[in-house]
């Protein structure tokens, strides 16, 4: 059924509960009985511009957005597409209206090389659904977990179900199915399941009471495989909102939640957004923005790996109604001839396996000989593999293999380090130069937390940009911990001063930047940092950073939250 049919008879049926509900007890009288008023939804308008498609630079990726062929699309619903592993390939689940009588169900088509899609087949089930709809594949415990409709006289009752998916013949069937219960909430809708990459934690859509209003995002979370769901839970004010909140999905890394809305700020409907997810923590919802994003709705985000992202649009296409849009990329091989990956491969089968990186350390003046030490970590690996001085001008160079990232980085005992992250999955060149290291005495970190937390960063840090960086905030307490234990013999003291946005008073920002370096000085110590070296001090929001022409609000309140770092040395230090 429609969305805005089914909220309109959701919220019919609400307003007389609601109405006879207010019926007062014996002996009491009351003049009337005016049933409370729906959550007001008030979404913002965004500008935010996401994948910039007309990049073609040679040597660079293309994002480019496709509608998928027949028969994936039609000119029917095309609802939702999800895939799970077959035959050593992919097999996509779509869901759709096919029936010519606007019931869903759900089919499954062979993925083949170049976006092309083998003939579609109807999944079986024993089961008698009215409707079959939005699903999601756990690999860890093989089972198809969905949304259908039973039939009972309450066209909104959606609920979530599970079942095995086996080979029937040449297409699938489901066996096994089970409803989930604990999930399962009467006279609502129930659905669209998205499972963490290790199954433990379920998301699903759901319009039942105890949300924010409307369509709310709820979750549930089961201690192993086999155990069972635990009661399911709204997720917070930074995902759900007033309007709506559906169509979940957990990105092809696990790090990530897609989801759609049409709260937030929005380009226009129900756009898609992107939260970092981590231990059944959700950061602040982001507009993943345009081109994906436009004036029509689009929903039902699916990423199948890093060049390739699925989603559902009604923005007006070659098919009617809903389809099905890919947004794909490419590599442009230095020539900017081809974008077939063959091309690709053969460029980059010209270039040796082992790469040189050379680049050079900025330092005002070289006392006493002391030269900077540079290093190389393999970003996969999270593990130093490289360790050299600079010769007397700061340069330097590495021989390290292609087809991987790295964090290259310089340090002094006397100062901290600066690290460049290089990307050699596709290198254009068999020799790369990295961009010039500056080595601070004074170290800036950012590890960004949930609104009034203390304990629970999101998973990288903020960069002096105000941007989310491509380092783990764990990696970057790892290169401080090793800069201490570097300057450890002539080292007095570590000064950590605890800094916060402007928002809040004084008093309740002094109290957390207090708490949020003591987390810092605390994963230090498990580092093996002595707690005698560690010194606390908090400046909540006396001491903001400069702000920058034009600069948002959002991203100079992000770039105020820090904790800087100061070495004090004994009165014996040599340099």
């Amino acid at each position: 059924m429609n969305l805005f049919y089914r909220l309109f008879f959701i919220l019919l049926l609400s307003s007389l509960v609601a109405i006879v509900s207010c019926a007062p007890p014996p002996n009491i009288t009351h003049k009337e009985c005016i049933p409370p008023p729906p959550p007001e939804c008030k979404p913002g308008v965004s500008t935010a511009l996401g994948i910039d498609t007309a990049h073609l630079q040679p040597g660079y990726f293309k994002y480019h957005i496709d509608l998928l062929p027949k028969p994936i699309n039609s000119n029917g619903n095309d609802n939702a597409i999800v895939f799970f592993p077959n035959e050593g390939g992919n097999e996509a689940l779509l869901s759709a209206e096919r029936k010519g009588d606007e019931s869903q169900r759900v089919f499954t088509s062979k993925l083949l090389p170049d976006l092309h899609f083998g003939p579609i087949i109807e999944v079986s089930s024993s089961e008698s659904f009215v409707d079959i709809g939005a699903a999601d594949y756990c690999l860890t415990d093989g089972r198809l977990y969905f949304t259908a409709k039973a039939h009972n006289d309450d066209p909104n009752d959606y609920d979530l179900y599970s079942a095995k998916l086996t080979h029937n013949g040449s297409g699938f069937a489901l066996e096994d199915t089970i409803a989930l219960s604990v999930l399962n909430k009467t006279i609502s809708f129930d659905g669209q399941p998205a499972l963490s990459k290790d199954g433990l934690i379920i998301v699903f859509a759901s319009d039942r009471a105890g949300g924010r209003g409307g369509v709310d995002l709820w979750y549930s979370k089961r201690n192993s495989i086999n155990a069972s769901w635990g009661e399911p839970l709204p997720l917070p004010a930074t995902i759900n909102t007033p309007c709506d909140e559906l169509s979940p999905s957990f990105s092809a890394d696990g790090k990530k939640m897609y989801f759609s809305s049409d709260g937030h700020e929005t380009i226009g409907g129900y756009d898609i957004f992107s939260s970092e997810y981590e231990n059944a923590v959700w950061s602040k919802a982001e507009n993943i923005g345009a081109p994906i994003n436009t004036k029509s709705d689009e929903i039902f985000p699916y990423q199948l790996s890093d060049s390739q992202f699925f989603y559902t649009s009604d923005q007006p296409a070659n098919f009617s109604r809903r389809n099905i849009f890919v947004l794909r990329r490419t590599y442009i091989p230095p020539n900017g001839m081809a974008e077939k990956i063959t091309s690709t491969v053969i460029r980059e089968n010209s270039i040796p396996d082992t790469i040189r990186l050379k680049g050079k350390v900025e330092m005002p003046v070289i006392r006493d000989s002391v030269l900077p030490d540079v290093f190389v970590r393999d970003v996969t690996k999270d593990k130093e593999i490289a360790r050299q001085k600079t010769d007397t001008s700061g340069n330097y160079s590495f021989n390290v293999e292609k087809g991987k990232e790295y964090d290259v980085g310089s340090e002094r005992k006397d100062k901290f380090y600066d690290v460049h992250r290089v990307d050699l999955r596709h290198p254009t060149d068999s020799v790369i130069i990295v961009p010039p290291l500056a080595i601070p005495d004074t170290l800036i970190l950012r590890i960004n937390f949930p609104f009034d937390d203390d304990s629970h960063p999101y998973d990288f840090t903020i960069d002096d940009n105000g941007q989310k960086s491509e380092t783990r905030w764990q990696t970057s307490l790892d290169l401080l911990a090793k800069s201490i234990k570097n300057s450890s013999s002539n080292l007095e003291s570590v000064i950590l001063y605890g800094h916060t946005d402007s928002l809040g008073t004084d008093e309740y920002n002094f109290a957390l930047a207090t708490r949020r370096a003591n987390f810092v000085a605390k994963e230090l110590k498990a580092r093996g940092i002595p707690t005698k070296l560690l010194v606390i001090f908090s400046k909540g929001r006396t001491m903001p950073v400069a702000r920058r022409s034009g600069e948002s609000d959002e991203t100079f309140q992000l770039r105020c939250r820090r904790v800087e770092f100061v070495k004090f040395f004994t009165k014996s230090k040599t340099r």
